[in-house]
């Protein structure tokens, strides 16, 4: 999945009233929440959870504690929608990629090589790495995680039955044992790019999951 997040429509800005914590004292001011989840997300991708304090979101966004308790919640809240700001924009990617214009293999060839390009993606995929990081009791993140993972493995279940009417895949297949079976191959590359695996080695993984389509 793309690992930047697209462009939306106007932004959203938002205004909080609580009292100011260790991040320092003011008033409450608006803020940009798309231009401050991408931030705090950006934090939370690569440090992770845990390793994130909330002084560190209010560095990285510029936004005071309060402020952030008083729209998100918590740490955990900003988490949550830091995760579906990122999961909008790596969707929408997907969409692009398996919906160009070309034979229906190229781009779903084309969205697999997407997740091989080391020098853009040596900290992994925010979502991956925030699914490494699930704790057994956080319900709420889990059931976050799973809805995304729903949503592009049915993308990939279209692109599949698109090949196969294009006569490119074969038609014995299952849709949806073959989209799972790709999920699992982008989580791989994404787990491997960390690794600092060379795009090359990456590709060759590519070709032989391709070849299983066929």
């Amino acid at each position: 999945m793309n690992d930047t997040n697209r462009p939306r429509a106007a932004p959203q800005r938002v205004s909080a009233a609580r009292s100011e914590g260790a991040c320092g004292r003011g008033r409450p001011r608006e803020f940009d929440t798309d231009a401050v989840l991408t931030e705090a997300g950006n934090v939370f991708w690569r440090r992770g959870f845990h390793a994130t304090s909330i002084d560190d979101l209010c560095h990285a966004t510029g936004v005071l504690r309060g402020s952030l308790y008083g729209v998100f919640g918590d740490k955990h809240g900003i988490m949550m929608a830091a995760l579906d700001h990122y999961a909008e924009g790596a969707v929408a990617g997907l969409v692009e990629r398996l919906n160009a214009n070309v034979a229906p293999d190229v781009a779903l060839r084309n969205a697999l090589l997407h997740h091989t390009r080391v020098a853009s993606s040596l900290r992994g995929c925010f979502i991956t790495n925030s699914t490494l990081e699930l704790q057994p009791e956080d319900e709420a993140l889990h059931a976050k995680i799973r809805a995304i993972q729903r949503r592009v493995v049915t993308l990939l279940s279209a692109a599949v039955i698109r090949g196969q009417a294009a006569g490119v895949f074969d038609s014995d297949l299952d849709e949806r044992a073959v989209a799972d079976f790709l999920h699992c191959v982008t989580q791989g590359l994404r787990v491997l790019n960390r690794c600092s695996r060379s795009e090359d080695e990456l590709r060759a993984i590519v070709d032989i999951a391709m070849r299983a389509l066929t």
